[in-house]
């Protein structure tokens, strides 16, 4: 039996996993990612990219590639609350077209403090984009078709039984590390023996229980698509409650609705459901169906430990309300990477990959916390038979549903404190300078370089945006006027922590991290700041690297 090395070995080729992959090539790591299926998603899955994911996906050059991809830069992404898609419109949120958000956030008028913005883009189009960018860099084997049968812990490292599926041949994979990016029914946990927490699949009239996804093709005309273009219509109506999702903002979209208490779903026919959601006959194409099961709040008891780790669904599982799972899944990745690879690199403390479950729960308990709230507030509501009538007391049912969906609406859909307030309190590899933390507010983004924070935003003159000068490992910005800092570069050279020095020369630049210095970690996130370097630079570096 054929064996291979590598440093890690990535289970999963999902956006959580080649994330992974890029970031580890990012710090020079060697990595295998073996996925079971022989192709990315043919069919639509997660919707939403997150401001956070996007400038994640900026920092590998591919984010340009994937505003291009989903719904068209001029498309509004809309979400509208409807009786039927030839019914009555009882709330609407309006958002902004994907060309106009890049513009709010360079103008800095939008909502998201960032260097990108949301952008609305199906699971299966990012995913075959974030293929295509691990499979052409030469750190990287990607092996679809490959499915991961088995692993032990071996002389300081892991050794992984793997099948090729294609000729049924076993060989094994020698890793420093293995990262299970394999999923709610990750096979990593599971030999890991780590259960989740929390609750699955809870019953809902929406967003809760059996649920069915239809991805189907019909052409977008008024005959059953009365309502002005939107990304996402939500029907609410006595006897159906389903959501429809344009995909490509022409003839492509998903319904997904709940499968009705004992039902059979081989039995549901499709096209009648599509017809059901429109209020008069459809002419759709099925594609895909795919049942699947709403309703969870899941948190992994552990993440992982010593050379094995999990990120993604495997550490949590949502349901999709808020586009918070593949979006929390990214953020675990990056946040794990770097950590791997500073323990390969041989920098790296021995406390440094513990932290990384130490940064990541709380984030997917607060996360979950978050999904779950807006599920409640979608799926939970009873709806009277007269919404669908043109009387007064129809009018009044309208009105009373609408107020409670254009709530839902803005709490669910703008979210900039959930996506950008991300911040690791009490992380042991943060070195706290005294100032009190910022309230967790989900809706209002307050941007901090208070160690642990996500690093703010700022363009710069030259049309650049901050983040764009981190590098891969640490960045020590220099906010002032030449503040000493040869003790903490050399500090760091004599333990082998990369470190670049990037002084922006913009007064909004230090009026914002309120220091004339501050250390921002591979991540993106500040670890530490302060008006001149700590006496003993030594231990701030040991702090970071985790020794």
């Amino acid at each position: 039996m054929s064996s291979f090395d590598t440093q890690v070995l990535i289970a999963g080729g999902g956006p959580v996993g080649l994330t992974v992959a890029l970031e580890l090539a990012r710090h020079g790591v060697r990595c295998i990612l073996v996925n079971d299926q022989r192709e990315t998603a043919l069919h639509p899955k997660a919707n939403a990219i997150n401001a956070r994911s996007m400038e994640h996906f900026r920092r590998h050059g591919i984010s340009t590639k994937i505003r291009a991809a989903g719904l068209p830069a001029d498309y509004p992404t809309d979400v509208t609350y409807v009786t039927r898609l030839t019914g009555f419109e009882m709330a609407r949120l309006s958002m902004p077209t994907s060309s106009d958000a890049v513009d709010q956030a360079k103008a800095g008028s939008g909502p998201y403090d960032c260097a990108e913005p949301p952008h609305r883009c199906n699971q299966m189009y990012l995913e075959a984009i974030l293929h295509e960018a691990t499979v052409a860099h030469a750190l990287i084997d990607v092996r679809f078709g490959h499915r991961l049968e088995a692993f032990g812990d071996v002389d300081g490292g892991v050794i992984a039984t793997v099948r090729n599926l294609a000729n049924d041949q076993v060989y094994d994979v020698c890793a420093d590390y293995l990262v299970g990016a394999d999923g709610g029914r990750s096979y990593v946990r599971r030999q890991l023996g780590v259960l989740y927490d929390g609750e699955g699949g809870v019953v809902r009239q929406m967003m809760g229980g059996a649920m069915l996804a239809t991805y189907f093709r019909a052409p977008r005309d008024r005959t059953w698509l009365q309502i002005a273009p939107s990304w996402q219509y939500w029907i609410v109506s006595p006897d159906l409650r389903a959501l429809l999702l344009s995909v490509d903002g022409g003839d492509q979209f998903v319904l997904l609705s709940r499968i009705p208490d004992g039902a059979d779903v081989d039995t549901i026919d499709d096209v009648e459901l599509i017809s059901r959601a429109a209020g008069v006959p459809v002419e759709a194409e099925i594609i895909l169906r795919q049942p699947w099961t709403a309703g969870h709040a899941l948190l992994a008891q552990s993440f992982g430990r010593d050379r094995v780790w999990l990120a993604g669904d495997a550490a949590h599982l949502f349901t999709p309300t808020g586009g918070l799972g593949m979006n929390t899944g990214i953020d675990d990745g990056v946040n794990l990477a770097w950590k791997l690879a500073a323990a390969v690199n041989g920098w790296g403390g021995p406390n440094l990959i513990a932290t990384y479950e130490t940064d990541r729960r709380p984030i997917g308990e607060r996360n979950l916390a978050f999904a779950k709230s807006f599920a409640e507030s979608i799926g939970t509501f009873d709806v009277s038979a007269e919404v669908e009538r043109g009387s007064a007391a129809g009018q009044t049912e309208r009105q009373r549903l609408g107020a409670h969906l254009a709530d839902h609406g803005w709490r669910e859909f703008i979210i900039p404190g959930i996506v950008l307030g991300v911040r690791y309190e009490g992380s042991p590899i943060i070195w706290p300078d005294g100032t009190p933390p910022t309230s967790d507010d989900p809706y209002n983004y307050i941007p901090t370089a208070r160690p642990g924070s996500r690093a703010p935003h700022v363009w710069l003159d030259d049309g650049s945006a901050l983040c764009d000068h981190f590098g891969a490992g640490f960045t020590l910005l220099r906010l002032a006027m030449d503040p000493p800092v040869d003790d903490l570069l050399l500090a760091a050279h004599e333990r082998g922590v990369p470190v670049i020095v990037f002084a922006p020369g913009s007064d909004v630049v230090r009026e914002r991290y309120e220091a004339d210095l501050a250390l921002v970690g591979p991540d993106g996130h500040v670890v530490w700041r302060g008006n001149e370097t700590p006496t003993d630079c030594g231990a701030l570096i040991d702090r970071i690297r985790g020794a």
